[in-house]
């Protein structure tokens, strides 16, 4: 585990050095970039975005190569890692990742001028607001916007909406509550709750998804489990990025 949290650390310093600024390419780009494209793409980029010279590019070339190659160690420690963190493991981690972070910030500081910094520093934040932004937003703003969309794509009558918005309001006050147990438990689930749990997730989706067919028309709920069916395979695209 030790081994693993040292080439964690490595890793770091990608986090804010560059995904903050760089936008985040499709799963099709990244399956076809090799570590020295994307490298060079990101570094197009910083090169575009703060007006580098010639000096700058390779110090921050460099970087850029020194990063990455902590990163793919750091995805191979994780393949090979098969127990999970404890919670004292979990704080150091945190605040070693901080120090990591402050040292590439550091760095930066070092190759850029003021402007450059500047305007460095205010991309990586604006780029954290945005993403606070959709994290701080409040359950009953999240459903309401989730109970938008789905009016707007299916079309719902006032009575539809009132039905679906308590379902939402349901189905959020229970992911709530799962939400607070497992943060107050602060032992790690073992097989069997794991699978008691992934059990209890299933019956609760047919539960939501029966109701849910009650409330629509057979063609609102076909066009609604294709909607369904194309964010699934969204998020498991997804998964498959992050491995």
């Amino acid at each position: 585990m030790k081994k693993l949290f040292i080439a964690a650390l490595l890793f770091v310093g990608i986090v804010s050095f560059a995904q903050d600024i760089n936008q985040k390419p499709t799963r099709n780009q990244r399956e076809k970039l090799t570590p020295e494209q994307r490298n060079e793409k990101h570094l197009q980029k910083l090169t575009s975005d703060l007006n580098l010279d010639k000096k700058q590019q390779d110090q921050v070339k460099q970087l850029i190569a020194e990063r990455s190659a902590k990163a793919e160690k750091f995805k191979e420690s994780r393949k090979d890692s098969k127990t999970p963190p404890t919670a004292e493991e979990k704080a150091a981690f945190k605040k070693q990742m901080e120090a990591e972070k402050a040292a590439t910030d550091a760095k930066m500081k070092s190759i850029l001028n003021a402007d450059q910094y500047t305007k460095w520093a205010a991309l990586k934040k604006e780029h954290k607001d945005h993403h606070r932004g959709k994290d701080h937003k409040s359950t009953q703003e999240r459903d309401q916007a989730h109970l938008q969309k789905m009016t707007t794509d299916l079309n719902l009558n006032a009575d539809q909406q009132k039905q679906v918005s308590q379902l939402l309001s349901d189905r959020s006050t229970k992911m709530a509550m799962l939400k607070k147990s497992r943060k107050d438990s602060t032992a790690q689930p073992t097989d069997a709750e794991k699978k008691a749990m992934k059990k209890q997730m299933e019956v609760d989706h047919k539960a939501y998804d029966a109701k849910m067919k009650s409330i629509l028309t057979a063609d609102q709920y076909k066009k609604w489990t294709a909607i369904q069916k194309e964010h699934k395979d969204k998020m498991k695209e997804h998964k498959k990025d992050k491995k």
